[in-house]
């Protein structure tokens, strides 16, 4: 036992000697970038689960009632291009979900055994994509005057004290100023919302991009203040029974994470986005909002992004992702351990993907591709329909 301590010891010693001589070359970057990866991809293997001792209790998100307590044998057959290079790509990405729609028609879905069609996954921050569709809601019916009004006028808790005011777009975009840490996640994971600490949340002068989970907090209360119901119930009435969506379950203390639905759900937010709002000839998000959602972005000096892999040229709208200098046309939603739905309105594509992302350490894995999404956007570019 001695001997394999020692051992363990002095391999961990020469790994992080290794790494901290490479830290000072021109491989620095990407270095950092393969670190962030790597944790990200256990910090998803720790929530992943609905069941995670990490998380509160779920939250029910009701659906449709004509499909609330749908079954997988009532969808149509799951369709698999059988493209030997996908194939491959499912197990070296460690993909547990895909689903790729293109003009209207699903041609290809797979489920692993495990997921339950999606709903054994954490979405992670794709939750966030959902609030700022709802604040757009919000504002079009009247429930908050406009993406530049002051947080204050909403949350007068807050603390913020210089002359500039913090606007709702600020905490979309993560310009806030806002600094908060790992205390406020673990308090909302578990079920508390921060609403008896708001005066203590602390806001800088420094207005440049930081991305802080607690703007979605904040924007999540902001929501079930004006509509007067919980987050759950909000997401329920303005989205899911709208768009005809089967049950889900949220953490609805967070605001910014732990959405749990089915892939065909998260592929139903991919078609709202494509179709400008619309669904079924009725305007569930305003047409400008979903325009503006996509094109009012930053691009942060230095902002690490899994879809891309890099940490510069990175867009970030609200909850929108756009950068990937392969595939230009895309935008994305994601969340951490690359759940994503990517959207491409030139190809009218969406490609929803759930799992969790490889460990360097793993024998066969797509770490080193130029995107960890490279594969199934390439074979969709390269087919037609």
């Amino acid at each position: 036992m001695i001997t394999i301590v020692k051992y363990s010891f002095l391999t961990i010693l020469v790994m992080s000697m290794c790494i901290a001589g490479l830290l000072l070359t021109p491989f620095k970057q990407t270095i950092l970038n393969q670190l962030q990866m790597e944790a990200n991809a256990h910090l998803n293997e720790l929530i992943t689960s609905p069941h995670s001792p990490q998380l509160s209790p779920l939250d029910p998100i009701i659906g449709a009632p004509t499909i609330g307590n749908i079954t997988a044998s009532v969808h149509t057959p799951f369709v698999n291009l059988n493209n030997a290079a996908l194939n491959q790509w499912l197990t070296d990405s460690q993909t547990e979900v895909l689903i790729i729609q293109q003009r209207g028609n699903i041609i290809h879905e797979s489920y692993s055994d495990a997921s339950n069609r999606g709903l054994a996954i954490n979405s992670m921050s794709m939750a966030k994509n959902v609030i700022a569709l709802l604040i757009g809601i919000a504002i079009d019916e009247g429930h908050i005057q406009s993406e530049h009004s002051n947080v204050l006028d909403y949350l007068p808790e807050l603390n913020i004290t210089d002359d500039a005011s913090v606007s709702i777009r600020d905490m979309l975009n993560h310009l806030s100023g806002i600094q908060t840490g790992f205390a406020e996640l673990e308090k909302t994971l578990k079920g508390e919302p921060l609403t008896e600490q708001l005066s203590d949340i602390t806001f800088t002068e420094d207005r440049q991009f930081r991305y802080d989970n607690i703007n979605y907090h904040l924007l999540g209360i902001i929501l079930s203040r004006v509509y007067q119901q919980p987050l759950n119930q909000v997401i329920d009435n303005k989205l899911w029974r709208p768009l005809n969506l089967e049950k889900a379950d949220i953490i609805a203390s967070t605001g910014y994470c732990c959405l749990f639905a089915t892939a065909r759900s998260w592929l139903a937010i991919g078609e709202l986005h494509l179709n400008k709002g619309m669904h079924d000839g009725e305007q569930i998000v305003p047409k400008k909002w979903i325009d503006t959602m996509i094109t009012d972005y930053e691009i942060p000096e230095d902002f690490f992004v899994q879809a891309t892999g890099v940490s510069q040229g990175n867009r970030y709208g609200y909850h929108v992702y756009g950068g990937l200098k392969a595939h230009p046309d895309y935008y994305w939603i994601e969340g951490m351990g690359l759940q994503t739905i990517f959207i491409n309105p030139v190809s009218e594509t969406i490609i929803v993907r759930l799992g969790g992302i490889p460990s360097l350490i793993r024998l066969h894995s797509n770490r080193w591709n130029q995107s960890l999404m490279e594969t199934p956007m390439s074979i969709v570019k390269e087919m037609t329909f």
